[in-house]
């Protein structure tokens, strides 16, 4: 059998990674908001993300939520949830979910 070793370096170097690549995207996004003229703002919280997007839209009472939605399956729905679904029931302002065609969803949900 294979074992795998990986040392806390190892998973502090990929949250890092992780950290940088999300930080990138969101700032892609929000520039490209800015192009066309919408007006919006991003920030990173810690948390759990269905608490913390709730307690933000409760803040700073935006005219829409966009959250995306990953594709779970029926399984992991049932005994995970989703973040946009909750969002969906308990944010205080109307929510958008742009859903990801099933060919873009990963084979790995590690890889999400």
């Amino acid at each position: 059998m294979d074992s795998i070793y990986a040392s806390p370096e190892d998973f502090k170097n990929l949250n890092n990674r992780n950290k940088a690549k999300g930080l990138h995207l969101l700032e892609y996004f929000v520039d490209k908001c800015h192009e066309i003229g919408i007006a919006c703002e991003a920030w990173v919280k810690r948390g759990d993300a269905k608490e913390v997007i709730c307690h933000e839209v409760k803040r700073t009472q935006p005219d829409l939520l966009v959250v995306g939605s990953r594709g779970l399956g029926p399984f992991q729905r049932v005994f995970v949830g989703t973040v946009s679904e909750f969002c969906v029931k308990h944010a205080e302002c109307p929510v958008i979910t742009i859903k990801r065609k099933a060919c873009e969803t990963p084979q790995d949900p590690v890889d999400d």
